[in-house]
């Protein structure tokens, strides 16, 4: 510990809820843990009590006598598309970093694939940092690119993926270099935990788990943990299987990575990463962390489309037992919850990613990736949005009893969404959600619903439509039809078209745009 003036130093362990001085001083400040293993602490810590007036703590560190396992190269990939405000502050402070901390010095190399070619980093001309032009090819894309430019280099042992909408906490770096140093294991992988930029004491996620037979298969894990409690930081929590980490920050040796990413441009292309490579392997570690935006203002049509398509396309590739009828009760599910909470547009664009899957990995190898989005992504309806003054003093609906939101929603089909209920029977008020539910039993009573988000005064309304709901139910059945006469062969031919998917050869053509 760097600390002047006089003050009682104390390394402390904790564990089942009890704090043991391990070390203590008045007059050094380097104390020791002579064997780490043979005390069963669950983390430990520092305390500085001071014993006058003007003490200052500079600054502390943790060191061992114990040899590295191998030196780490970290090549941090970072994929960006018009996020310069974000961006820009991750490059400075990783190149600040790279240049004053030094055990990072020398050990880090930053590759930013730019897919809207316009970043301009202002950086020292000696600064480890390249930025590369690429086509917009998604998250996908991008980091396919920063992977493969790696491989070709032949500089790293380890590579970071990172998203450009973070905040990101330089001291995760200098904790991911320490410990892929020490590791025993050398395919161990690092996941970042999710914090929340609109609540930054509270964690998002800390890996997940992933469930092919269920209508939602992403599975969080640790989230919703207020770390502001003292009795979580010090805690050790137990660890969980992690089938895959988000690539907000996904740390990997380089030798699990000698496949690229799923052409799938976004949502999905790091869960099909890790349940094919890096899962099994992977961490988390507390204080290795980034601040990142609510998801729920991100969900909206169009990310239902890549939803729906993508993970049919990981459930074929990764999951032996996976059967045309697990991704029929998905679709069905989840389309039928969107008709019948009045939101067609989601039901919509999620048959259009549908029919695409569909179509088949020949017809896959051909998208243009670019197009596609464009010509999906200019969605208006379903869209968190700024809501006026008389939609925001609505309020939300007050929740129902769970059996009478079951009875609702087993009456939904019943009704038509509703729309045989008697007009006498049915609310001429807006009904008012949270922006990321189904409101199928509010949706039975009210002929409009305000979807809006718990702590910010976006959202948006939707009406009851029912040509349109026929429309979309007609839709849903035809697509369940295809797809159950026609999966078995789907599936062996996607399997066959894998490597050919997920070859440089195929990237780098996406690449030239």
């Amino acid at each position: 510990m760097d600390i002047s003036g006089r003050c009682l130093v104390e390394l402390v362990a904790f564990s089942n809820g009890n704090d043991t001085v391990i070390d203590s001083s008045e007059e050094e400040t380097t104390l020791h843990c002579r064997d780490l293993r043979a005390i069963a602490a669950e983390s430990f810590y520092v305390a500085v009590t001071a014993l006058e007036d003007g003490v200052v703590i500079r600054s502390g560190s943790w060191t061992t006598t114990t040899n590295p396992e191998r030196e780490v190269r970290l090549g941090v990939s970072i994929t960006t598309f018009n996020r310069q405000e974000y961006v820009l502050k991750t490059i400075d402070r990783l190149v600040e970093l790279e240049a004053s901390e030094p055990s990072v010095h020398g050990h880090l190399q930053i590759l930013v694939v730019d897919n809207a070619r316009n970043l301009e980093p202002q950086v020292p001309a000696t600064a480890p940092l390249r930025v590369l032009k690429n086509p917009n090819l998604g998250g996908a894309g991008g980091f396919a690119r920063g992977l493969i430019e790696y491989r070709d280099q032949g500089w790293s042992t380890h590579v970071v993926f990172m998203d450009d909408d973070i905040s990101l906490e330089p001291e995760s770096i200098v904790r991911t270099i320490s410990l892929l140093s020490y590791s025993t294991s050398p395919d161990l992988c690092i996941h970042g935990a999710m914090l929340s930029e609109e609540q930054p004491w509270m964690q998002f996620e800390a890996g997940s788990s992933y469930e092919f037979k269920a209508v939602y298969p992403l599975r969080a894990i640790g989230r919703d943990i207020d770390l502001r409690s003292r009795s979580e930081v010090v805690r050790d929590q137990l660890e969980q299987p992690i089938d895959y980490s988000a690539w907000w920050f996904t740390a990997f040796p380089m030798h699990l990575g000698t496949q690229n990413p799923l052409p799938v441009f976004v949502r999905g292309d790091d869960v099909a990463f890790g349940l094919l490579h890096t899962g099994q392997h992977t961490v988390t570690l507390n204080g290795i962390v980034v601040w990142h935006a609510d998801f729920a203002l991100k969900n909206n049509p169009t990310s239902l489309y890549y939803e729906i398509r993508n993970f049919a396309l990981i459930d074929t590739l990764v999951f032996d037992h996976h059967r045309w009828h697990n991704l029929a009760w998905r679709f069905l599910g989840f389309g039928f919850r969107n008709a019948y909470s009045h939101r067609y547009a989601s039901a919509e664009y999620m048959i259009h990613g549908m029919k695409d899957f569909l179509a088949g990995p020949d017809e896959w190898m051909k998208i243009d990736h670019s197009a596609k989005h464009e010509e999906i992504r200019h969605v208006t309806e379903e869209k968190a949005a700024p809501l006026p003054d008389e939609l925001l003093n609505l309020g939300f609906t007050a929740p129902k009893a769970k059996i009478v939101r079951l009875g609702g929603f087993l009456l939904s089909p019943l009704t038509g969404a509703g729309r045989w209920i008697p007009k006498s029977l049915r609310s001429q008020q807006i009904g008012v959600a949270q922006i990321d539910v189904r409101a199928v039993g509010l949706a039975i009573r009210h002929d409009r619903i305000l979807y809006r988000h718990p702590r910010f005064d976006e959202g948006f309304v939707c009406e009851r439509d029912f040509k349109r709901f026929l429309s979309v139910q007609r839709e849903v059945f035809r697509c369940t039809i295809q797809l159950a006469r026609t999966y078995k062969r789907l599936k062996a031919a996607y399997r066959n078209q894998y490597l050919e998917l997920v070859s440089d050869q195929a990237w780098k053509e996406r690449f030239k745009g």
